[in-house]
């Protein structure tokens, strides 16, 4: 099995319903592919289902890099800082 279909197999049964879109760049010098996943809506467990991915595709021995963005009402925010999210939201709500 290759590393786009280990790595496609792998999010499909850990994001299953949320899961919208997968695209994959790469490989890189550092990475042997960097992949962009796109959800419905963030999982609370995110955190958690990143490291399981992350930590299984190592033992397969790939180095793997993800990016994950979220579209909640049509509107797609990447994964960002705390401090970019914020500033973000309160540029949409108050135009500043």
């Amino acid at each position: 099995m290759d590393i786009k279909e280990l790595t496609t197999n792998i999010l499909k049964q850990e994001f299953s319903d949320l899961l919208i879109d997968i695209r994959y760049w790469g490989p890189h010098e550092d990475e042997d592919l960097d992949v962009d996943v796109v959800l419905k809506e963030g999982p609370i467990d995110l955190d958690e289902k990143e490291d399981k991915i992350y930590h299984y595709l190592r033992e397969q021995g790939f180095d793997v890099l993800f990016d994950y963005q979220f579209k909640d009402n049509s509107t797609e925010i990447s994964k960002i800082g705390v401090k970019e999210l914020t500033e973000k939201l309160i540029q949409q709500e108050f135009g500043e």
